[in-house]
């Protein structure tokens, strides 16, 4: 048994490493996501300029009269493009928003607005061209052991079950 013992450690220490380096890994992934969702925000106000140009030229800069056009055309392709319009100032607000929310100096906020607003093809998009890091900063190094001992208790709290479970099914047999 000393054998099975030493094994479980050694699972044990390896699965606390791993989850360690896993959590140091997030408020760098945050930073790289925020580099990325500023891109696409400043992407989005330049195509929206572009559009702004031409109401400038033509509807006396008024956008929601060129919008009310276009969207009131029966060529659909002049339809589709105020539809355009109206998305890509949706989208700029959702980016300023969400930005703001990430952007924030305290590490808590930043995570929890990461956690519920993030936009999926942006956080699959920076985990391909993610880049590693081990930043040795506060911030880092708290959620990197945080995450690890919440893994190592959940982990531990998992085989205590288990093994109860294992003995009131089977009264008759030991278990270390």
């Amino acid at each position: 048994m000393p054998i099975i013992k030493l094994f479980a450690t050694l699972v044990d220490r390896c699965l606390f490493t791993i989850s360690f380096i896993i959590g140091v890994q997030l408020p760098e992934f945050i930073v790289q996501y925020t580099q990325r969702l500023s891109g696409h925000l400043n992407e989005a106000r330049h195509q929206l300029q572009q559009f702004q140009i031409i109401a400038n030229n033509h509807f006396q800069g008024d956008l929601t009269a060129m919008i009310k056009r276009y969207q009131g055309n029966t060529e659909t392709s002049i339809i589709e493009t105020g539809d355009l319009i109206v998305a890509t100032k949706e989208r700029i607000t959702f980016l300023e928003q969400h930005l703001s929310n990430i952007s924030q100096t305290e590490i808590l906020n930043k995570l929890y607005a990461f956690a519920t607003e993030y936009d999926l093809a942006m956080v699959q998009a920076t985990m391909r061209q993610y880049q590693l890091a081990i930043p040795l900063n506060y911030a880092a190094l708290t959620i990197g052991a945080t995450f690890a001992f919440l893994l190592l208790i959940t982990d531990k709290t998992l085989i205590t079950l288990l093994k109860l479970s294992y003995r009131k099914a089977n009264p008759n047999k030991q278990i270390r």
